[in-house]
């Protein structure tokens, strides 16, 4: 299986495993989907996989470590795509639910 498609694969996996509350699964996967994805360079695959980790993690109550996820996605997302487009206002939505709005930085700041 090509790289990109095993990505997918866990990203897909990874959120499934979320839904149905089998959190240490999901953890696991997307952890091994962001390995993946940060040793490709593909960036904004990135953000969208530690946007999704960040969900597993503010599911099970760890909202700083969920925001920190989602703060670093905005900043890639922001680089690689800018801030007009449905993955970014979703992302931040995520952060600003954490409680942790200290870690907008950047076009999140007009947003927030």
């Amino acid at each position: 299986m090509c790289a990109a498609k095993e990505i997918g694969a866990l990203n897909k996996n990874g959120m499934q495993a979320l839904t149905q509350g089998n959190y240490g699964n999901a953890e696991f996967m997307l952890h091994q989907a962001l390995r993946k994805a940060t040793g490709l360079g593909a960036e904004a695959y990135t953000a969208k996989i530690q946007n999704n980790l960040g969900l597993v993690l503010a599911a099970q109550g760890k909202q700083r470590e969920a925001a920190e996820l989602f703060a670093n996605a905005l900043v890639a997302i922001e680089r690689k795509i800018g801030c007009e487009n449905s993955l970014y206002r979703s992302v931040l939505r995520n952060l600003q639910a954490t409680g942790h709005g200290s870690l907008i930085s950047g076009c999140s700041q007009a947003a927030a």
